[in-house]
């Protein structure tokens, strides 16, 4: 068979391409046999409600129309037009029966009997990596610590996780796009063997964030597009109250606190960036962006220097002391969409991710009012 001068080239190639990657002599990590077998956690089904009887229509049965009937029949198609109405409010689960909620209220008492106010001391561990080759194999070395290979803690794709800062109890809290809220015993173990889990239903829409407040570690605060704030108490272990936003319903992208507890940021899908005093009635509307802001992030030791981070590619700097004159102190252009924008806990970098798939840190300059790029690290930013 006679090859063409293409197939000749393309064979060529690969000759070319097979010799260079032996000569480059890339290491490849064997795979590790696994020693143990992990059980797979499988959440218990729930209870079936009884079916009832199917009802049959009035024309079937060769009967007139009632007109209550009529009437209740209008009602129901109103309520599944707009399923943000009635309806939906009655879909949460804010409590649990009275065995889990005893066990629940249980391990919040664990978690919070040594209370944790003071920051985490960063601590250096001594270890010296010095090779990328001896990182590898310190990772491939990694071990799930509990038997179970995954846990069931939300019935959904998880959408924000926290773990309480205790220092006695590994208590691990995520939401979901469902609107449950779930709390996992990382380190428990039922009687029989499955893992300690509960869940509650806050939201009647997907959570898109959820905090600790930094003045009391005993309450947890989550937002959803269900346009509501809630706080859940630890010590109680209920839902106590929603953040008051005079009956005005926004689709909360994200909220931030602010260290003393009393105010509340929060952005929407519309640009807004909003602020609210929960000692007052007063809610600030800012239309900050033309559109949605995902990301709002107050400075921890600057508080008064607000980050955000918008579907319009950018991420910006602001002065919430000037925000009705929407001066803006700086703004990022990025590739695509910026995910996030958070500061560190010294307040001196921002860090911001984007559909671009490049984390960026930008330093912040000596005088408070704007920012230096320091680093441009490419990630895969679609994976979560």
């Amino acid at each position: 068979m006679v090859l063409s001068e293409y197939e000749k080239r393309r064979l060529e190639n690969i000759r070319e391409n097979e010799a260079l990657l032996r000569n480059l002599e890339i290491p490849t990590l064997p795979t590790k046999p696994s020693t143990t077998t992990l059980k797979k956690h499988t959440p218990k089904p729930k209870k079936k409600e009884p079916k009832v009887p199917t009802r049959v229509s009035n024309r079937l049965r060769g009967k007139s129309p009632d007109k209550d009937e009529l009437k209740r029949g209008l009602d129901l198609v109103e309520l599944d037009a707009f399923p943000g109405q009635k309806r939906a409010k009655n879909q949460t689960q804010d409590v649990l029966d009275a065995k889990e909620h005893k066990e629940l209220k249980n391990l919040m008492q664990d978690a919070l009997s040594v209370p944790n106010i003071e920051p985490t001391v960063k601590q250096e561990s001594g270890l010296v990596i010095k090779s990328d080759q001896a990182l590898e194999k310190r990772l491939a070395n990694l071990k799930i610590q509990h038997e179970w290979a995954t846990v069931k803690v939300n019935p959904s794709r998880i959408t924000a996780c926290q773990f309480h800062p205790s220092d006695i109890k590994l208590l691990a809290c995520s939401v979901d796009t469902e609107g449950y809220l779930g709390f996992w015993d990382v380190e428990g173990v039922q009687p029989d063997g499955d893992p300690v889990v509960y869940q509650y239903r806050p939201h009647t829409a997907n959570i898109t964030d959820l905090h600790f407040m930094p003045s009391d570690h005993s309450k947890i605060m989550t937002s959803s597009y269900d346009g509501r704030i809630r706080t859940f108490d630890m010590n109680k272990a209920e839902f106590i109250d929603d953040l008051d936003l005079n009956d005005e319903s926004y689709g909360i992208t994200c909220f931030d606190l602010s260290q003393d507890g009393h105010s509340v940021w929060f952005s929407t899908s519309e640009g807004q960036v909003i602020f609210k005093d929960k000692r007052s009635k007063m809610v600030e509307e800012h239309q900050l962006r033309d559109k949605k802001v995902g990301c709002v992030h107050l400075n921890p030791v600057h508080q008064h220097l607000l980050a955000i981070g918008s579907n319009d590619r950018t991420a910006s700097m602001w002065d919430t002391r000037m925000l009705k004159q929407q001066k803006i102190l700086q703004e990022i252009e990025h590739g695509y969409s910026v995910t996030s924008a958070y500061w560190s806990p010294q307040g001196d970098i921002l860090a911001t991710t984007s559909y671009d798939d490049y984390i960026r840190l930008f330093d912040l300059t000596q005088d408070k009012k704007s920012l230096e790029l320091k680093a441009a690290i490419h990630h895969n930013n679609h994976t979560g």
